[in-house]
């Protein structure tokens, strides 16, 4: 019987061209989704805030041009709440410690009690939470250029409705004061064009939301 000889080196593997596309295929899969960058959602465009004059907690005028080259997160809270402004207040809190002193992303909190909470007192309310003057603002104002501005411009809801218990009260002018107010608890974004980009709930998930919408503008 003849013996077979092996040749002394293996011969060149040839692959079909159909092989060869399968693998570039099955290889690219998995890195495709780091190729491809996905836009985050567009912000909706709720309608530009209208013209307002309002003061802030030193004084000064504030009105809708005061808004315009920064974006902004409102929130909307009176200084006797002792309920849910504090929380909002200390939520705000956390987003300024997120935000560069230097960067174009500012806050602002309107007072929805404009007959007691005076510049004064909002000035003294922001200290105690710790607010720079350079990043929160705090506003005020006429009654009825608050309620104008907080309702018909933000969208925001605010009334005054009796207190639990007013009957308590004996002096005259603590019970004409014994009243609470209902008002919004969200967030509201605002674009450097003084233009509502969104509504945020203001828990964990919320704060993570807003803020990382408000960056996004801002770097545009």
């Amino acid at each position: 019987m003849a013996e077979t000889t092996l040749p002394a080196t293996p011969g060149r593997l040839r692959l079909s061209p159909g092989w060869l596309l399968f693998a570039a295929l099955a290889l690219a899969i998995p890195v495709a989704p780091l190729l491809l960058k996905q836009k985050p959602a567009a912000l909706p465009d709720l309608g530009r805030l209208p013209p307002f004059s309002l003061t802030d907690e030193r004084g000064r005028p504030f009105a809708r041009d005061d808004l315009l080259g920064k974006v902004w997160v409102a929130d909307f809270v009176f200084t006797s709440c002792s309920d849910a402004c504090p929380r909002l207040t200390r939520r705000m809190r956390s987003l300024q410690d997120r935000l560069d002193p230097l960067g174009s992303v500012g806050l602002l909190s309107v007072s929805v009690d404009p007959e007691r909470d005076t510049p004064e007192k909002l000035r003294v309310y922001g200290e105690a939470y710790g607010a720079r003057s350079d990043l929160w603002r705090f506003l005020t104002g006429s009654p009825i250029e608050v309620e104008r501005t907080v309702v018909k411009g933000f969208k925001m809801a605010m009334a005054k409705v009796p207190a639990q218990d007013p009957a308590k009260e004996s002096d005259d002018e603590l019970r004409a004061q014994a009243f609470d107010i209902l008002h919004g608890d969200r967030l509201v974004l605002v674009d450097s064009d003084a233009r509502i980009r969104g509504y945020y709930v203001a828990d964990d998930a919320g704060l993570a939301a807003v803020l990382r919408a408000a960056r996004g503008l801002a770097r545009r």
